[in-house]
């Protein structure tokens, strides 16, 4: 066969599938990933109260985003960006607001059009989205005439301490930010994002106006419908607060929003009632609400549980009413619900069926929470059939398939174990429910959520002894088997040597879970592990603490990814980031840090860890069969957020340190608390020049493919009409590209992670060629 055949250049970069290609073939534009025009301190997060003059409001900010390569332990890629900076803060001494709780949602939309009709793009430093031209100078519009995309929605809770900077108190700022994503299947790596105030709980920022309500994220949709939970909790009476006793649920349409009003709640009215709806008001506690999207039932519906133990279905448009039979009689459920956007006939039936709500909970005789409740939803919320799934009672009938641990050899008995991550702050500040689920092609449900070996589930301060529970309930037959995804081992931890592993290339053990504690030595409580988010094939996503061999080892905090293994039901552990990476953004042409992701607040779950609400539970329109894509790829991802703290090196000195924590004082760096967002990248490869199928299409782009190792398909995918020499002109808007394998000096990627890497030219021509020859290992 010749070398020199050519792959056409009607080859059509299929999307989403593209997710791995994700090369913009459009002009360079890039987003938020920015820096302000001067170095360190105010930087350029927005208000969220600024509504006049119009060129200044900051209520609705749209703008570009490219994602950036990110190689894992694993030799795949995700693509990663910061999607959405929290709010300017008023608060002396910070940059913006902490971010609580998020949820993105679990669906694209249709194809379509874009939500808006121009986004701000740029691609130097300094530009960005603020109105004031002291912080940010301002980008150039980009139309989205003629752009089919499909969106995804994200939200998160941002919390400040307010002018007085005490938190705590009736002077803290709350409010609820969302955004609707939007992606051109035939470039998957660049998001226009529409950045959204959806609510606040008071007026502005200044000294002597007062929080009117307190918020718990719930859900939100691919639309951008949201969902609320708000009370009066710290509230000062008499400034048109929400009554202490008071709960409330709130359905916002936020793409909807009015960019002249700020939509504060309060006790008597809303401040955008056009977009908001007040859909319950109780005295009863209520957990965190989630939502059918618009996608599934037509309209957004609420849905939630409260403390009495009731359901909670929008059923009607604008009024939510309360049911029993979510749950058989006798069961508890604990905490907030999750909603799964897939239906099973072991609890769907009839026609209508929407998906699944599912919830920790306690059975008629069981006094600790070691039940998962779930039952069949239908498009206006009612409810088909509820089944509860319990966890095993005797020893040694859970354990990890893979090592073999066993919690009741580590820790007792199992009846003493109890499912967790409800606890503390949780049911009211969010997100929804700790319990992740998926119904797979084929038919089984898959139930997972993290469980307290020690201490209890329910219990404040939360133990460190954690593992990841996961339950398979047969589609055909209902039998229920269940196993372990990832655990800390003993009560020793990593130290112990028998946590779970986390492999790297050819399965090489590069590190293992650790307890809390052992990375943080002056911890009390934790967990170690947060609770977990699933893709649409039973994947598993979570924070951890970790640590990694090396000299010296490393102890931090990752995340990571357990893949799922539907012949043993086994998981084997890939670290995607970590505590201390560094990225170079797309679009500021800045490295940032990451520095913070959190797993444990002060006594119990972090509300900003990552959950089973912060992942898109769907697939590309592409792939057309879910068991088309391989164990170990990363195409089984739909999308994913999760919030950090990253430090950018604006002063280029090689150094990130935040000019707000002690030391830093007089840095030029600034710190963001982010959003961050997560596409697929390629798949792994045997070796840097097996870039493409057998067949010449890219490996990213065919789900599935025959691939046999180098050969003649990745000579031709190398220099097919839109291989080397056009992404050679693209400067930096090819990094990720097909035919990236290498840094500048031509060292391949997977060996020097952190390089140089301009985009695509010599380096890359060069390894490719050193490496043609070579073969797979």
């Amino acid at each position: 066969m010749s070398m020199l055949r050519c792959v056409s250049s009607a080859r059509t970069l299929v999307a989403l599938a593209g997710l791995g290609a994700g090369l913009s073939m459009g002009s360079s534009a890039f987003a938020q990933d920015s820096v302000s025009t001067t170095t360190g301190l105010p930087g350029d997060a927005v208000s969220a109260y600024t509504i006049s003059p119009a060129a200044q409001q900051t209520q609705v900010l749209n703008y570009v985003v490219d994602l950036s390569n990110k190689s894992t332990s694993w030799g795949n890629s995700f693509r990663m960006a910061p999607l959405v900076k929290s709010s300017l803060s008023t608060s002396s001494g910070y940059f913006n607001h902490l971010i609580a709780s998020q949820a993105v949602s679990n669906r694209f939309s249709a194809p379509g059009s874009l939500l808006r009709s121009s986004y701000r793009l740029w691609t130097n430093a300094g530009s960005g989205i603020n109105p004031n031209s002291a912080r940010n100078t301002a980008g150039t519009a980009l139309t989205s005439t003629g752009i089919t995309a499909q969106s995804f929605g994200v939200a998160f809770f941002e919390y400040a301490g307010g002018p007085n900077t005490t938190f705590g108190d009736s002077d803290d700022e709350n409010n609820i930010i969302s955004a609707v994503v939007g992606f051109d299947p035939a470039a998957p790596s660049r998001l226009y994002v529409s950045r959204i105030v959806a609510a606040t709980n008071r007026i502005n920022a200044s000294t002597g106006t007062f929080r009117n309500s307190s918020f718990g994220l719930g859900g939100v949709d691919e639309a951008g419908n949201i969902a609320l939970l708000a009370d009066g909790y710290n509230c000062a009476l008499g400034d048109n607060a929400i009554d202490p006793n008071t709960k409330r649920y709130y359905r916002i349409n936020s793409a909807a929003r009015a960019t002249n009003l700020v939509n504060e709640i309060r006790g008597t009215n809303v401040g955008d009632t056009t977009r908001t709806a007040q859909v319950y008001s109780t005295t009863t506690s209520l957990t965190t609400p989630t939502l059918i999207p618009v996608g599934i039932a037509s309209r957004a519906v609420t849905l939630g549980t409260d403390f009495a133990n009731a359901g909670l279905i929008e059923q009607t448009a604008g009024v939510v009413s309360t049911i029993s039979n979510h749950v058989a009689s006798g069961v508890g459920v604990r905490g907030p619900m999750s909603f799964i956007g897939r239906t099973s006939p072991r609890v769907n039936s009839g026609g209508n069926n929407a998906g699944i709500g599912a919830s920790l909970a306690r059975g008629p005789s069981e006094t600790r929470t070691r039940s998962i409740a779930i039952w069949g939803v239908n498009t206006d919320g009612t409810v088909d059939t509820a089944l509860r799934v319990g966890m095993p009672n005797s020893n040694g009938q859970i354990i990890d398939p893979v090592d073999g641990f066993d919690p009741s050899s580590a820790f007792g008995s199992i009846g003493n174990q109890e499912l967790m991550n409800y606890q503390s702050q949780v049911s009211f500040r969010g997100p929804s429910g700790p319990v992740a689920g998926t119904v797979l092609p084929s038919g089984n449900i898959v139930l997972a959520a993290g469980v307290a070996a020690t201490g209890g589930g329910s219990s404040t301060p939360q133990s460190m002894d954690n593992y990841i529970a996961v339950a398979n309930v047969d589609g055909s037959t209902g039998a229920v088997s269940w196993t372990i995804a990832a655990h800390t081992g003993n009560a020793s931890g990593a130290a112990g040597g028998l946590s779970k592993a986390i492999l790297g290339p050819s399965s090489t053990v590069i590190g293992r879970l650790a307890k809390y504690n052992e990375v943080f030595p002056s911890a009390t409580s934790g967990p170690s592990i947060s609770a977990p988010a699933m893709d649409r094939l039973g994947n598993l996503y979570f924070l951890s603490t970790v640590k990694l061999f090396g000299e010296p080892d490393v102890y931090t905090t990752a995340l990571l990814k357990a893949h799922r293994d539907n012949n043993t039901g086994g998981y084997a552990l890939e670290l995607i980031t970590k505590v201390g990476d560094v990225i170079t953004g797309a679009n500021s042409l800045k490295s940032y840090q990451i520095q913070f992701m959190g797993v444990a607040d002060s006594d119990s779950v972090d509300s900003g860890a990552v959950w089973p609400s912060s992942i898109v539970q769907d697939l590309p329109s592409s792939i057309t069969d879910p068991n088309a894509i391989p164990y170990g790829s990363p195409l089984s991802l739909g999308a994913m957020v999760y919030r950090a703290k990253i430090v950018y090196d604006t002063d280029n000195n090689g150094l990130y340190v935040d000019p707000t924590t002690p030391g830093g004082a007089g840095s030029g760096d600034q710190a963001y608390n982010v959003l961050m967002a997560m596409l697929p990248g390629s798949p792994a490869s045997c070796q840097p020049a097996d870039i493409a199928c057998d067949d010449g299409i890219p490996l990213s782009q065919s789900v599935g493919c025959v691939n046999s190792g180098v050969n003649e398909g990745d000579y031709n995918a190398f220099f097919a009409a839109d291989g080397f020499f056009f992404q050679a002109g693209l400067g930096s808007a090819a990094v990720g590209g097909t035919c990236d394998i290498a840094c500048d000096d031509g060292t391949p990627l997977s060996q020097a992670p952190g390089c140089v890497n301009n985009g695509v030219n010599e380096g890359d021509y060069n390894a490719f060629f050193n490496n043609l020859f070579l073969g797979c290992p």
